[in-house]
């Protein structure tokens, strides 16, 4: 039976946002194994979203939207995804926010606060040109104790500060012993970033 795609998550999110994939489209055989995950890809999406993702968009308070999140082992290789992806397995989610975030008079304290904890721990101050997904990124990344995340990675778009979109995963299980935060793109594999470094891409 198919995943019923109005389940709610949480108050933000829905299961079919974790399941929605263009590149499934393709071909019927690939949207029939993206939209039937079974439990436990459910059940993994339920954990992200509990103790990663509505904590963060929650408190972030800027509509978030889920560009990829579980992927089937087909469409996971039709992207170019990692064996190892926890996209697989429902435990990640790629998010991006809109450059509406950039000029929302609502946000304009957050956005001065998150460049003044760039300028405290860098030592240098945040550009001028990033983009809304770097603020988000570096949201997470100050908090990034606060959040049960595995990972969370600076990913693709026009360079350091301007990522496409920000990869946050989580994982139940034992605790990890250390969040990793990493950037990836085409060019190089992700690689663990102190909080300064990740802070670092935005200066």
């Amino acid at each position: 039976m198919p995943a019923d795609l109005a389940t709610r998550l949480s108050p933000h999110f829905t299961l079919a946002e974790f399941l929605r994939s263009d590149t499934a489209e393709r071909k019927p055989e690939w949207v029939e194994a993206q939209y039937n995950p079974g439990e436990a890809v459910i059940g993994s999406l339920s954990f992200l979203v509990a103790t990663a993702l509505e904590p963060i968009r929650s408190t972030f308070g800027y509509p978030m939207r889920i560009s990829s999140g579980y992927r089937s082992p087909p469409v996971n290789a039709a992207v170019g995804g990692t064996s190892t992806s926890q996209h697989l397995l429902g435990q990640a989610a790629d998010c991006q926010i809109d450059d509406g975030f950039l000029t929302a008079p609502d946000f304009d304290s957050l956005r001065e606060r998150i460049r003044a904890r760039i300028r405290e721990r860098t030592g240098r101050p945040a550009r001028d040109d990033l983009n809304a997904n770097f603020y988000l990124f570096a949201y997470v990344v100050l908090r990034i104790d606060d959040f049960g995340i595995d990972q969370v990675i600076h990913e693709y778009g026009l360079g350091a500060g301007r990522p496409a979109w920000v990869h946050i995963a989580a994982s139940a299980g034992p605790p990890k012993a250390a969040r990793t935060m990493g950037l990836g793109n085409k060019l190089s594999k992700t690689g663990a970033l102190t909080v300064t470094e990740a802070l670092a891409l935005g200066t």
